[in-house]
């Protein structure tokens, strides 16, 4: 099973203004099964935006030692 990303837009409680968030990860065999995913589990607010492919990890590579 893969994982999908999502985004969800909600208010800035500090400015009031509309902003674009990241969601969380929802699974699913293909992008439509991940956006029926998140209807049936109470996660309609989120919109699927893309599959997981990879994180990335902010890595200090001065401390990296390699050999």
């Amino acid at each position: 099973m893969k994982l999908f990303t999502t985004q969800i837009k909600a208010i800035d409680p500090k400015d009031g203004k509309l902003k674009t968030y990241a969601g969380q990860y929802v699974p699913g065999l293909s992008f439509e099964d991940a956006e029926m995913y998140c209807q049936q589990n109470g996660l309609g607010y989120c919109k699927v935006t893309g599959e997981f492919v990879e994180e990335i990890y902010d890595i200090d590579f001065d401390k990296v030692i390699l050999n």
